[in-house]
């Protein structure tokens, strides 16, 4: 329904962009102009496909969303102004307006934006408020089911109406027996009687004669039956997605999402680390690196660069270059800098309240063994120490440390005197981790910059 309406959209964006664009909107009668609107939803059809908009349920997250879109409208650009670029060699009296793709894809963007949140929000309403929603039991009244139960409530545009649990031992559960209408058996009948669409089976895996036996039930009486699967006994809620993968007609289950493991979006990861520094270099590096070189030699005796020893991906050691903010010091590879820090010298003062003595680690992304974003990395010191007492705190090591990354534009940097300090940084590496795209990646740049501009609290 989405996707109709999405090509609804852009032909009006199209009529709309010709007209502001040339001023007529007899041009549409021109054969090239209407050769371009049929390309144009073909590359929708294709960037939908590409950017995952096509699998957008009505479970999906608006940030989700938003980002899919920008996705579409990314890949659309790029493949219409390729259009004109191919057929302009072609034909030299082929002619199109760039203006009028601006105004097209500008349209829209806008109108395609409020047309999914609206219809988004309009179906939510409607659910809400009872209607189009799909009757719902659930055999099983244990942990698994009664959480199960709560996220439907909570969740109401997956539009399931909880009717109730069956359970074989009810006793068990005194606080829900006002829920439990009766047996696993008698769930059967109730199901029947009572034309439910959906049976989500949250019985203990060790129950798999009751569970085989459900599975052949509902598809002789052609009712949706989902497993939903016990796994709190050895996850956590550090764990947001789970992926299932078949190794030949084995179902493997995978922990942990992680984007980075894809060696294609490792390449543009690494591509993009590549040309962004390349920009940094050749526009703001070339002359900075000497001029707060001569500043640090100008005000304290000592090295231009301070070189450390740091955790890298996969726990590798590597030396990290940065700018030298303090005196010369023997604590300097035990011992965080602190606020009003005695042994920062005036000029490192600076460089760390706008976070440049972090820009000789563009060399470290030369190198390949940092990349732009990515979790910070840590003295070995404190690998060892932080390792031993927060959870999940080498999950962090899978990919490679970063100049700048999502802890950090969070507010989660700079010095940690409470362990849960550093528990809510690991958090949001990981979080990075499982959730990274290029789109992200764009995001932290922008958010580093404007924090840069802005100050932070902890930037000593």
């Amino acid at each position: 329904m989405h996707s109709v309406g999405d090509l609804f959209i852009l032909l009006i964006s199209f009529v709309v962009g010709i007209y502001f664009s040339l001023g007529n909107i007899y041009f549409l009668l021109d054969n090239k102009y209407q050769q371009l609107y049929v390309y144009l939803n073909i590359i929708y059809i294709f960037s939908a496909k590409m950017s995952g908009t096509f699998d957008m349920y009505r479970n999906t997250r608006f940030g989700t969303i938003f980002s899919m879109l920008i996705k579409l409208f990314f890949f659309q650009i790029v493949l219409s102004f390729s259009y004109i670029v191919v057929f302009k060699d072609v034909n030299d009296t082929f002619k199109i307006s760039r203006e009028m793709l601006l105004y097209t894809y500008g349209t829209s963007l806008v109108l395609t934006t409020l047309w999914r949140f609206s219809l988004i929000k309009i179906v939510r309403f409607y659910r809400s408020k009872g209607y189009n929603n799909r009757k719902a039991i659930i055999i099983g009244a244990g942990a698994t089911g009664q959480e199960f139960k709560s996220m439907l409530e909570n969740k109401i545009e997956y539009g399931l109406h909880f009717l109730g649990y069956f359970d074989d031992e009810p006793e068990r559960f005194p606080e829900n027996q006002h829920l439990i209408l009766g047996t696993v058996e008698q769930g059967k009948n109730f199901a029947i009687e009572h034309e439910v669409d959906e049976i989500f089976c949250a019985l203990p895996n060790k129950q798999e004669e009751k569970i085989r036996d459900l599975i052949a039930f509902a598809d002789e009486q052609l009712i949706r039956l989902k497993i939903v699967p016990d796994f709190s006994h050895f996850l956590t809620n550090q764990f947001h997605k789970i992926e299932i993968d078949y190794y030949g007609t084995f179902p493997v289950m995978t922990l942990r999402n992680e984007p980075l493991d894809n060696i294609l979006n490792r390449c543009a990861k690494r591509a993009f680390d590549f040309g962004f520094s390349t920009l940094v270099f050749f526009t703001i590096l070339w002359w900075l690196i000497p001029l707060i070189a001569i500043l640090i030699k100008l005000t304290s005796k000592g090295p231009v660069f301070f070189v450390q020893q740091r955790t890298g991906m996969r726990n590798k050691p590597f030396l990290v270059y940065k700018f030298r903010t303090m005196y010369v010091n023997g604590d300097a590879d035990n011992v965080q800098a602190t606020k009003h820090d005695s042994r920062i010298t005036p000029i490192g003062a600076l460089l760390r309240k706008t976070n440049l003595d972090e820009i000789p680690q563009f060399i470290n992304v030369f190198l390949g063994h940092m990349s732009v974003i990515g979790p910070r990395p840590h003295m070995l010191k404190h690998t060892e120490e932080y390792s031993k007492i927060i959870d999940k705190f080498m999950v962090r090591h899978f990919i490679k440390p970063g100049i700048t990354g999502w802890a950090q534009v969070n507010g989660f940097r700079g010095e940690t005197k409470d362990p849960r300090e550093m528990e809510f940084r690991v958090k949001a590496d990981i979080w990075y981790l499982e959730n990274w795209s290029f789109f992200l990646d764009v995001r932290i740049v922008f958010l580093t910059v404007f924090n840069m501009i802005r100050g932070e609290e902890k930037a000593y």
